[in-house]
């Protein structure tokens, strides 16, 4: 019988129910849970997926769509691609990533859209042999016929990842560790927006800081969206749920 390396390091076993045949069973699949649209900042129920106006600041985004809720069964399938290096599977999570954006209003953002994947540095990319959200963006625009740019926004090294900080440290950290290495010329006048692909969003920081980088070198005026694939479930506070 033969069996391929691959197969025999990481068996084509579902991530979730550790049922063989395929990283992501059917099954498992139908149990993802689907994020309702909401502005991203205060979390309320936005239909159109935009920031409300009174919640906006100087460099958040214009509207973010998140797929699904983030949970254990969802961060094994990340980590899975993520730190295994099981390539594969961003095929099966691009897949579905793109039906989530299809069943929703959100697909009309992506019209002359430019997708633009969350970087990682160069030390990150030699750690794990390629950048999934590169991965997941090309997917995304060889379905909606879209143009995908991975050298537009680039990430210093670091030495810590940022999936091992916690809320606190991502907002302390005063240093913007995105940059653009050549804003000239402006690749951005044929598109009506930039849309950034990310895999988790948690407080929006990473976001917004390309956002920031984003709008300086290109105009205020510039239009950012996100497309991400999941958010944990929003714990509300009573002053956000007063009128």
């Amino acid at each position: 019988m033969n069996i391929s390396l691959l197969d025999f390091l990481f068996p084509r076993m579902c991530s979730i129910c550790k049922r063989y045949g395929n990283y992501i069973c059917d099954d498992c699949q139908k149990l993802l849970k689907r994020n309702l649209p909401e502005c991203y900042i205060c979390r309320r129920l936005s239909p159109s997926y935009a920031s409300h106006l009174e919640c906006k600041k100087r460099y958040s985004l214009d509207k973010v769509f998140v797929a699904w809720e983030y949970s254990r069964m969802s961060s094994g399938i990340l980590k899975l691609y993520k730190y295994k290096n099981v390539q594969e599977v961003s095929k099966i999570i691009s897949d579905l990533f793109v039906c989530a954006i299809e069943k929703s209003s959100f697909k009309c953002n992506l019209k002359d859209s430019l997708l633009v994947p969350v970087p990682i540095s160069t030390l990150r990319k030699n750690e794990r042999g390629f950048n999934q959200m590169e991965c997941i963006a090309d997917e995304v625009g060889r379905k909606f016929q879209l143009d995908v740019k991975i050298d537009l926004i680039c990430c210093r090294n670091s030495s810590t990842h940022q999936a091992n900080k916690n809320k606190a440290e991502r907002y302390e950290s005063k240093q913007n560790p995105f940059y653009i290495k050549n804003s000239s010329p402006n690749p951005l006048l044929q598109y009506k927006s930039i849309t950034i692909v990310d895999d988790v969003i948690t407080t929006g920081n990473t976001l917004e800081k390309i956002t920031q980088i984003i709008k300086i070198h290109y105009g205020m005026d510039t239009i950012v969206n996100a497309l991400c694939m999941f958010r944990g479930k929003p714990y509300y506070l009573s002053t956000v749920l007063s009128p």
